[in-house]
């Protein structure tokens, strides 16, 4: 059994490890832009806006945007929008053509990482053909202190902070209380949080530069106001403890409970409130509330398990009836940490390529694998063992060295995930790591032979904007190409050709990076090979090039603080869980709670659990309220209104939804969903619900809310363009 525990743990220290990402600590990520990733403009744009991951701390915040050059070509400093926590921008001097590098630095406000990145894009020549010149290359090192020592810390913090919470709980849960011979682990585990809190605030100082912005870190930001917040409670809890421990004063074991369990949950709360739940933007307070049931419930249960141990070791012939108790305590917080930890892992992941696609995913299933073994041994130890040495009222030695082992068993694999846990705090999440508006990856392989000469053109992404050419040129002998010139010419013949001069990569291979292909449509690649001696070949490829970004001028954050945070989701559903979780487990543990309430107190937990079960099924098959079901359109359809909508839909969602509604627009494949068919769905919607999903937006989807662009009026055109065009019955 120790020889599984062990290669287990050390299975999963190995994995984290494997899996861990050079740079790991950040999370306010780029979510989109506007002008786009690799946009190539026919004008030069007046502002840059990006829209991050997280809400920004603005005083280290920022953007510059630089020409190839090196030279800067913004104006002013970067500015924010109040509205838009996650947005910010900077205006630009008029742009010549050329190549630009749009540099940007973050901080979370939320979690206190910082983040650097950047990204081109070009404006074209006055013909339309792609400016010469590269992207700057930026040195994206950050300083700070090491990802791994950041990650250990996370996990000796959050492993005290349980164990304290879990120590606070069996002291009110058993009789009489062991608060006595808890306060020595309880004095331990506050000195390890005010060092690890004090690490996370000099890290912070230290990723902005040095030492000197400890100010900044703690004054300045979210996440050093909740720092503070955690230092005050424990060099609070850590004088009452050492006044309780070393008697200068008489104080109650009661007050001294009460003082220890509201700081308790004060360290839980600042821990909750810096976490990937609170950094969603809409709906972070109930993405800040389940992580903080989460860790509520691993407190209870792991915490509460060690400091057990820890008693009953003292306490032997207590041992049978302090387990019994802080089982039935248990098994409560098993139900509420799976329901919660189940909500928070769905709004980290919104689809499941968030699972195998990122380094957060992988430490996920980490922490899934642990857990399994975990409940497995809880399950050993609350079905099989414990009831075992009940009936032999622990006279059965043999037994209880077995079930005292499977505690500890139970109680490393806990703090197994607590270390798991804390990885994936220090890991960009899938939903902050994925932007919103993927790129696609249109590579092709064009293959041409002239004179015995083969040349194979390899074109990536093959999309509007940068791109890499890489050809490989075979059955040349003993003249090998010396030179490989390409020549861009557009099927438009206003724009005019670019001839650019390859890099040899090796005798046989060139490669060619740039903005060449600056319009969607038809190009041509023509291929100039010059040899040492002999004619010189000229062959040409084709490459239909298409956009690869949506220009999307929309914030990230789509609702209010209250806004649902899940995308698979309703209200509905989640209504329906947490009915079951409390329904379920007041039918599971009506026989204690007879024994304790008596037949009345039976009867009740009968109840709640019938009650539970129905609001259950109420809430999942009987309640769905479209949103806007009962709004009225107040703009007649006319002929006029009909035509205004069109060349909104025009504008705006045909892009996505096609010129003929089908959902099959240029950009359709690029969205994390396919687009609504209107000859499908507006037959079958009111207006009302038509004009919500316009106005708020589909969460899970590529529709984003129309309402910060578009004016009431034209959103009800909008909707009377699509009731005209695609509902045969109300066209008649």
């Amino acid at each position: 059994m120790k020889r599984a525990l062990a290669g287990l743990l050390a299975l999963a220290a190995f994995l984290t490890i494997v899996l861990w990402p050079d740079d790991a600590s950040a999370h306010a990520l780029l979510a989109r832009a506007d002008p786009p990733i690799n946009a190539s403009l026919r004008e030069s744009p007046i502002r840059i806006t990006l829209f991050m991951t997280e809400q920004l701390q603005r005083s280290h915040s920022s953007i510059q945007v630089l020409h190839s050059s090196g030279e800067r070509r913004d104006i002013g400093q970067t500015e924010f929008a109040d509205e838009v926590p996650t947005q910010m921008s900077v205006r630009v001097l008029k742009l010549d053509p050329g190549v630009y590098t749009v540099v940007w630095e973050t901080l979370s406000e939320v979690d206190g990482h910082t983040w650097t990145g950047s990204y081109v894009f070009s404006v074209l020549n006055p013909d339309g053909s792609a400016p010469a010149g590269s992207g700057v290359e930026i040195d994206l090192d950050r300083p700070g202190t090491p990802v791994a020592a950041d990650a250990a810390v996370k996990a000796i913090g959050l492993a005290a902070l349980v164990i304290f919470a879990g120590a606070v709980f069996i002291s009110w849960l058993l009789r009489p209380s062991p608060i006595s011979t808890l306060l020595p682990l309880m004095a331990v585990t506050l000195v390890v949080g005010i060092a690890t809190t004090g690490y996370e605030s000099i890290a912070g100082a230290l990723r902005l530069g040095d030492i000197g912005f400890l100010g900044d870190v703690l004054f300045d930001t979210r996440n050093g106001l909740w720092l503070q917040q955690r230092w005050y409670a424990l060099i609070v809890a850590a004088a009452l403890v050492g006044v309780r421990l070393l008697k200068p004063v008489s104080l109650p074991d009661r007050l001294v409970f009460v003082a220890l369990a509201v700081l308790a949950a004060v360290w839980l709360a600042s821990s909750s409130a810096i976490s990937h739940g609170a950094a969603i933007g809409s709906g972070w307070i109930w993405g800040t509330l389940f992580d903080a049931l989460h860790l509520s419930a691993a407190a209870l249960w792991i915490g509460g398990l060690l400091s057990l141990i820890i008693v009953i070791r003292g306490q032997p012939d207590a041992r049978i009836a302090a387990v019994r108790r802080f089982s039935v305590a248990a098994a409560l917080s098993v139900p509420v940490l799976a329901a919660a930890g189940l909500l928070s892992a769905l709004i980290q992941i919104p689809n499941l390529n968030g699972i195998v696609e990122t380094d957060w995913g992988l430490a996920f299933i980490v922490k899934i694998a642990i857990l399994v073994a975990l409940f497995a041994a809880a399950a050993a130890n609350a079905f099989f063992l414990r009831p075992r040495d009940a009936a032999a009222d622990g006279q059965d030695q043999r037994l209880v060295h077995r079930f005292s082992r499977m505690m500890r068993m139970e109680a490393l694999l806990g703090l197994a995930v607590i270390a798991a846990s804390a990885a994936l705090t220090q890991l960009p999440s899938p939903a902050s790591a994925q932007p919103e508006i993927e790129q696609k990856d249109n590579t092709v392989v064009e293959t041409v032979t002239r004179g015995g000469i083969i040349v194979a053109l390899e074109i990536s992404p093959n999309l509007v904007g940068f791109n890499t050419w890489t050809a490989t040129i075979r059955g040349t002998g003993d003249n090998p190409v010396e030179v490989l010139l390409l020549r861009f010419r557009y099927a438009d013949r206003s724009v005019g050709p670019v001839t650019v001069p390859t890099t040899r990569l090796s005798d046989n291979q060139f490669q060619l990076e740039g903005a060449y292909f600056g319009l969607p449509g038809a190009w041509t690649v023509e291929m100039e090979l010059r040899r040492a001696t002999g004619e010189d070949l000229i062959v040409a490829v084709q490459a239909d090039v298409e956009s690869g970004y949506q220009a999307s001028p929309f914030a990230t954050d789509s609702g209010g603080a209250l806004a649902l945070p899940l995308t698979q989701m309703d209200w509905n559903g989640v209504g329906a869980l947490w009915a079951l979780v409390i329904g379920g487990l007041a039918w599971v543990n009506r026989p204690h709670i007879r024994r304790t309430w008596g037949p009345r107190g039976g009867d009740a937990a009968f109840a709640a659990g019938l009650l539970g079960l129905i609001v259950a099924v109420v809430l999942l098959t009987g309640l769905h309220v479209e949103p806007g079901r009962t709004l009225a359109n107040p703009i007649e359809r006319t002929a006029e209104s009909v035509e205004r909508g069109s060349l909104l839909f025009a504008a705006n969602c045909a892009s996505c939804h096609g010129e003929t509604g089908a959902g099959d627009g240029p950009l359709a494949d690029s969205l994390p969903a396919p687009p609504a068919n209107f000859t499908v769905h507006v037959p079958f919607h009111p207006d009302g619900v038509l004009f919500a999903w316009i106005t708020d937006g589909i969460r899970g989807t590529g529709m984003p809310a129309w309402a910060p662009q578009l004016s009431d009026q034209e959103r009800w055109d909008l909707v009377n363009f699509l009731r005209a065009n695609f509902d045969i019955s109300a066209a008649q």
